[in-house]
């Protein structure tokens, strides 16, 4: 073998030596890093701690909660972490969450945020109404009576129905529910007595219910006083006491064919004689067309019983004798032939009063209205002066 082939074959077996050193070399690194790979991949139940990885959480990199390689004193309760300015800074509620506690597991679960798939009340900060306002939950309907009380006030958490009204604090305005819509309004058959000018009962321009019907008493519409002065005006009386007529729960006293004896007016409101709305015997007033008085009844109806025996007595009348002797007036139940008037050949006096010649104090005969003739200066006499514009 020569120089030159001799250096090629050390040549060769030095080059398959580093050959085969390189080569072991690199598989004992790849044991290395293979085993090291190995130790990275080391199986670890997170369920041991007592906190099972589920839903998001499940796929989270360790140190998304484990911050600063600290594993242990990690929080469990969701707002420790998903709360503001927590260390570990997981997803806090956004400012549109309804007001509540930090126990997002009350509702929420660790699948996701939506749906809350449960809805606990007791964790609900602040009243019904900041959450049930139509926006943010459900809130009122269109048929809802008027109210501005909280939910609760009527309402269970449970759901909307089997609602019990409280009318606490409730005065006034029953009608705005009481209208057979939002809640029991007036009975139609036989029908409530009318309150007023509209038709229907719960009209809000007519008398609210409270005006009889006591607002303490949310039991019962019954045990009622009639509040007459709550309907009239401008109801009229005759709407509710006219003859034929009846209503729920109430005995009304409706138009008599004649009363002590008279024939009752058969048209006409009550008011137009009747001025009391506690009874028809009190109050009354005299009938359209009675003489002008201002004297009590008893003064010429002895008999209270029956209104046709009457006698007339002057007593207090001291003048305005013409409001009643004039010639062509007429009054109830009293014709012409009884009421005594000026004589057909009575001398022109003009305008003067009776009484400015004749007796204020003798209206019998004899002399009663007669004078003997002769001028005086009072009455009775013939008294020039009364009629000198003659």
């Amino acid at each position: 073998m020569n120089p030159i082939e001799h250096a090629q074959c050390h040549l060769q077996h030095t080059s398959a030596a580093r050959c085969w050193w390189l080569a072991a070399l690199c598989a004992a690194l790849a044991l290395l890093a293979g085993g090291a790979r190995a130790a990275d991949r080391t199986p670890f139940d997170h369920l041991t701690t007592g906190f099972e990885l589920i839903g998001q959480h499940r796929d989270l990199p360790c140190e998304s909660c484990h911050v600063n390689a600290i594993f242990k004193g990690t929080p469990r309760d969701c707002g420790a972490c998903h709360g503001v300015g927590t260390t570990v800074r997981a997803t806090a509620k956004p400012v549109s969450h309804i007001l509540t506690s930090n126990n997002c597991a009350a509702c929420h679960t660790p699948v996701a945020w939506n749906p809350a798939v449960n809805f606990d009340h007791a964790e609900v900060r602040g009243s019904c109404s900041s959450c049930h306002n139509g926006v943010q939950a459900q809130g009122k309907g269109p048929t809802h009576i008027a109210t501005d009380l909280e939910c609760n006030a009527c309402h269970s958490t449970i759901g909307w129905a089997g609602a019990v009204f409280k009318h606490t604090n409730v005065t006034g305005g029953c009608a705005r529910c009481h209208n057979g819509m939002g809640a029991t309004g007036p009975p139609a058959m036989p029908p409530h007595i009318p309150t007023g000018a509209m038709p229907i009962v719960a009209d809000l321009t007519n008398a609210p219910c409270e005006a009889c019907h006591l607002a303490t008493n949310f039991v019962s519409w019954s045990g009622t006083a009639m509040n007459h002065p709550a309907v009239t005006p401008p109801m009229l009386c005759a709407n509710c006491h006219e003859a034929g007529k009846s209503f729920f729960g109430v005995t009304i006293v409706t138009r008599p064919a004649t009363v002590k004896g008279v024939v009752h007016p058969a048209t006409g409101d009550c008011g137009l004689c009747h001025t009391s709305t506690v009874s028809f015997a009190l109050g009354n007033l005299m009938p359209a067309g009675h003489i002008p008085t201002a004297q009590a009844c008893t003064l010429c109806h002895a008999n209270l019983s029956d209104f046709t025996q009457k006698v007339m007595d002057h007593t207090g009348i001291t003048s305005g004798c013409a409001t009643c002797h004039a010639a062509g007036l007429t009054f109830f139940d009293m014709a012409p032939l009884v009421l005594k008037t000026p004589a057909a050949n009575h001398i022109n006096f003009g305008s003067a009063a009776c009484e400015s010649c004749h007796s204020n104090s003798t209206f019998t005969a004899p002399p009663g209205f007669t004078f003997t003739n002769a001028s005086g200066t009072a009455p009775p006499a013939m008294v020039h002066t009364a009629v000198a514009s003659l």
